[in-house]
C-alpha cells in the first residue's frame, strides 16, 4: 500500500471502468459521515428503492450510526475501503482481519452507479488485501437470507453458504427494525 502524504490515507490504486477512474482508498475518521450516509441511502428509505440492495420493504430505521463508522475505521484490524470517483465516495466496504479469515460487510455502491462493476472492484480488492497483505485464505460475511437476489450475486463471485445461521440482531448492533423474523446465513469463499 502506498501512503498518501498529503492526505495521510492509504491509496489503494486506481481502477478504470468506462469513461471513469476509480481511486481505492482507505477511510478516514472526517469521511465516518458520508459513509454512513451512503449505506444508509443504499439499504434503507425510499431512495434505495432505486437500487437493487434496498432493505427498506422489510426493514425500517437506520442501517449503520456515523459513530459506528468511525468505531470501525478506527479499529486496528478493520479496514473500510472507499471507491471514489471525481472526488465522491460513491462506494464502500468494511473489511475485517478476523485471525484465521477476514470479514467483509457493508458493501454499498451508490443506487444511481450500481450495475456498473463497482460492487466488483471493492469485492476485487478485499480479496487481494486478505490473501496478499495479511495472507489469509478465506473470506466469509454474512447476508439476510431472505436476500435472495444478494446471494445469488455474491455466489457467481464464488462465495457459498457454510451453513452457519445466525439470527439476525443476536450480537446486539444490528441496526433496523423489522416485524418478522429474519436470519444471516453466512458465506464464505476460499482464496
Amino acid at each position: 500500500m502506498e501512503r498518501d502524504k498529503t492526505h495521510s490515507r492509504c491509496v489503494l490504486g486506481e481502477v478504470n471502468m468506462n469513461q471513469n477512474t476509480i481511486s481505492l482508498k482507505i477511510a478516514l475518521q472526517e469521511e465516518a459521515k458520508k459513509i454512513s450516509a451512503l449505506v444508509n441511502s443504499v439499504y434503507r428509505g425510499e431512495n434505495s428503492k432505486k437500487g437493487w440492495t434496498t432493505e427498506a420493504d422489510f426493514l425500517s430505521g437506520i442501517r449503520i450510526t456515523e459513530e459506528k463508522v468511525m468505531e470501525m475505521i478506527g479499529r486496528k484490524n478493520d479496514l473500510i475501503i472507499l471507491a471514489i470517483i471525481d472526488g465522491e465516495i460513491t462506494g464502500c466496504v468494511h473489511l475485517e482481519n478476523a485471525g484465521s479469515y477476514s470479514y467483509l460487510g457493508m458493501l454499498s455502491v451508490d443506487v444511481n452507479l450500481q450495475d456498473k462493476g463497482i460492487g466488483r472492484i471493492l469485492i476485487n480488492e478485499c480479496e487481494r488485501i486478505t490473501k496478499h497483505d495479511w495472507k489469509l485464505d478465506e473470506i466469509k460475511m454474512k447476508v439476510i437470507s431472505r436476500r435472495n437476489e444478494l446471494i445469488e450475486y455474491y455466489n457467481r463471485r464464488g462465495y457459498a453458504a457454510t451453513g452457519e445461521i445466525e439470527e439476525f440482531g443476536a450480537q446486539g448492533d444490528t441496526f433496523g427494525d423489522t416485524g418478522e423474523e429474519l436470519w444471516f446465513v453466512t458465506l464464505a469463499k476460499k482464496l
